[in-house]
């Protein structure tokens, strides 16, 4: 029975240590989604937002448009019979800049050292509201550049940057570890 005794004793062991590691790759990986997350939502800000396409460009500037401008830049482009649709365009970028903000900083609160599960809740209310809003925004680049008749491209990296911190706000409030800070 001895033998028995120590080998159960070094199983629980084995058992405790390999309880650990995967809690510590848990945690690990948590982080480093939040941290992927964050900087995507960051880096939406600064990347182009609208671009003009090559064709377009006659002068050797990159003539692109970050997200915070083309609130104002939008707003002031529909002159005649598109102020409207311009004005509303820049409504849908506004709205689109207060919820990334709104979706970083509940991303970032899973830090915290006492994280609630109506945190963890509202963080994952955030991730799908910005994925949603993000959709909106894609249609919004691609009826922009349907609109202009080739000057402005299709393809947007704010757009899809914050597309992907959106997917790892979600991905973050599932994987958030109650017992993360032991």
């Amino acid at each position: 029975m001895d033998d028995k005794t120590a080998d159960v004793t070094v199983l629980r062991r084995e058992v405790q240590a390999l309880r650990h590691r995967m809690h510590q790759l848990e945690v690990a990986l948590f982080r480093a989604v939040v941290a992927v997350g964050a900087a995507a939502l960051v880096l939406g800000y600064f990347l182009p937002f609208l671009s003009a396409t090559e064709e377009a460009s006659s002068s050797d500037e990159d003539e692109t448009i970050a997200l915070i401008p083309a609130i104002a830049g939008l707003a002031d482009a529909g002159d005649g019979p598109f102020s409207g649709e311009a004005a509303m365009a820049a409504v849908v970028v506004g709205a689109f800049v207060l919820v990334i903000l709104v979706a970083l900083i509940a991303l970032v609160q899973l830090f915290r050292d006492r994280v609630s599960p109506r945190t963890v809740r509202f963080t994952r209310v955030c991730g799908i509201v910005l994925l949603v809003v993000c959709g909106l925004a894609w249609l919004l680049v691609f009826a922009l550049a349907g609109h202009s008749e080739g000057r402005s491209s299709a393809f947007s990296p704010a757009t899809l940057s914050i597309t992907v911190g959106g997917a790892a706000t979600l991905l973050a409030a599932a994987l958030h570890p109650a017992d993360w800070r032991d």
